[in-house]
């Protein structure tokens, strides 16, 4: 019995020493995925403990999304060039990498971005659009092209613009598969520039 308590112990004083203290939106993305990856494990599977622990984070990162969800990005269009085949340059400002991650979570395809906004441009825009993460002062420039608008608030979706992402690069598209993962660090994004 004493045995199994000292055990037990163990275990308990291993697992808190496993768990990241959570202080923002990314530490509670980067220690899911390590809990995830931790489940995924025939030693994971099952393991009550763990379980529970990623139910608290995806409870904290839904917290942080829906504390974002009622900003909206800065949208600009900055210029429509005479050429109509020329993409029309704009300018997206989140005002930090939470608002820029909602913006991918909200996209119904991968390598995209849901824009909230109710400046809306035609289906099939091609677009340059200038990037900046203002709290943490990152900014890229990505090619994009809309492929749906939702024209006002819906129970479902926020009025705006699904934009997918073009000419992506494996590299670039490596860099927001991690940063959405949790497996790499904000500053990444700076990588994204064509």
């Amino acid at each position: 019995m004493a045995e199994t308590k000292s055990i037990l112990s163990q275990m308990v004083a291993t697992s808190v020493a496993q768990e990241a203290h959570v202080t923002n939106f990314f530490d509670a993305l980067r220690e899911l995925r390590r809990v995830e990856l931790e489940l995924a494990t025939p030693y994971g599977r099952g393991d009550a403990m763990l379980a529970a622990r990623a139910k608290e984070l995806k409870g904290y990162k839904d917290v942080f999304l829906k504390a974002e969800a009622q900003r909206r990005p800065r949208f600009t269009v900055m210029d429509r060039r005479a050429d109509p085949d020329a993409p029309i340059v704009v300018e997206l400002q989140f005002s930090n990498g939470v608002q820029f991650y909602e913006s991918l979570h909200l996209s119904l395809t991968k390598g995209g971005l849901f824009i909230k906004t109710d400046t809306l441009l035609p289906i099939d825009s091609m677009l340059e659009v200038h990037c900046k993460l203002e709290e943490e002062d990152i900014s890229f420039k990505v090619s994009a092209k809309v492929v749906w608008i939702n024209p006002r608030d819906s129970q479902w979706r926020p009025a705006g613009m699904g934009l997918k992402l073009m000419r992506m690069s494996s590299v670039q598209l490596q860099v927001i598969e991690d940063f959405t993962n949790g497996e790499t660090q904000i500053q990444t994004l700076s990588h994204l520039s064509e």
